[in-house]
This record gives C-alpha cells, structure tokens and sequence, in this order.
C-alpha cells in the first residue's frame, strides 16, 4: 500500500505537472541542492567572511557547514545501507530529465543537504540579518521547498526519499545547532 502511495504522488510530481518551462528550468535549478556544489558555496562564504574580518557571517556559515557535513554523511551511510532503487529504475515511463550516477535512492541526498543548510541559517539568521531576517527566512523555505519538488520532477527520487531527507536535514542542523557553542568554542572561534 505504501509503495503504491510513493509512486502515486511520484507520478503526480513527475508526469503530472510536466511542461515546458519546467522541464527546461528544473534540471538546472536541482543541482544547486547538490552536496558537492553546496560544499563549494560555503568554503567561498567562510573564506570570504574570514577575509573581510567578518566573525559573525563566519561562525554562522562554519555552523552551517557542519551541519550540512554531518547531515550529508547521515545520508549517505542511510542511502548505502537502504539500497532503494531510483523511480526511474523501477516504474516504467519516468519522465527522466537529468542523468543520475548514483542509483540508491533513499534519502535524497539534495533534500538532505537543503534542508540542513537552510535549518541552519533560519536558526542563525537574526544573528546575521538584524532589520530584514524573516524576508530571508522566506526564501530559505522557498529554497527549501523547490529542490525537493525539482528531485521528483526530474524523475530521480520517489516523495518517501524526500520526507526521509528532509528528516535528516532537520535533525542534524538541529544537533549542531544545539551543540554550536561547544564547536565553536573548539574551533577556537
């Protein structure tokens, strides 16, 4: 039953709000979930903050960075323990718009990595934007909502993959986040 579920609102996220515009902008605009790319913004952010002398963005995007390392290692020792097929590898007639080198599934990595870093920065977010941090607050969610969407759009995660994810990315920012003092202080910052 549950399975059914999963690939029904797959299909729905995958054939059923399939058009043009989207196909052309989604398989772009998912990749900036990826950890590899994720990675790549905060070492720039953290060595720019450490360039310009500014402490707080710094120990923010420090913060957030090893949310985002713990979380992602959650996820990939999950995805290489679950062993869950990709949709585009068990149902027939996925609409795939992006190649997929990995073939585990379960959770989505993406959704991981998002949710972590952008847990993460609404927690941290009045330290870093004093004035206008809930209209940052809100594209972080937006954020937040669009690279799960484009994963299923794209064909490359079922909505059980996502939730997984998102969990994930969740838990972990907020681990970190609980113990920040402790890291920061540890780091010496």
């Amino acid at each position: 039953m549950l399975g059914n579920v999963n690939a029904d609102v797959f299909n729905f996220f995958n054939h059923g709000l399939q058009n043009p515009i989207l196909d052309g902008v989604m398989p772009i605009f998912t990749h900036f979930g990826g950890f590899k790319f994720l990675v790549l913004i905060f070492i720039a952010i953290i060595l720019y903050a450490h360039l310009t002398n500014r402490n707080t963005l710094k120990k923010v995007a420090i913060i957030t960075f090893i949310a985002l390392l713990f979380s992602g290692a959650i996820a990939f020792v999950l995805k290489h323990m679950v062993h869950e097929p990709r949709p585009f590898m068990a149902l027939d007639n996925v609409h795939l718009l992006i190649s997929e080198d990995d073939l585990n599934s379960f959770p989505s990595g993406h959704t991981t990595c998002t949710v972590a870093i952008v847990t993460s920065l609404i927690l941290n977010m009045k330290e870093l934007v004093k004035k206008y941090y809930l209209i940052a607050d809100i594209a972080l969610v937006i954020f937040a909502v669009l690279i799960p969407f484009s994963r299923m759009y794209v064909g490359v995660h079922y909505p059980g993959d996502i939730l997984a994810g998102a969990v994930v990315g969740l838990v972990g920012a907020l681990i970190i986040n609980r113990y920040k003092e402790k890291i920061l202080s540890l780091l010496r910052l």
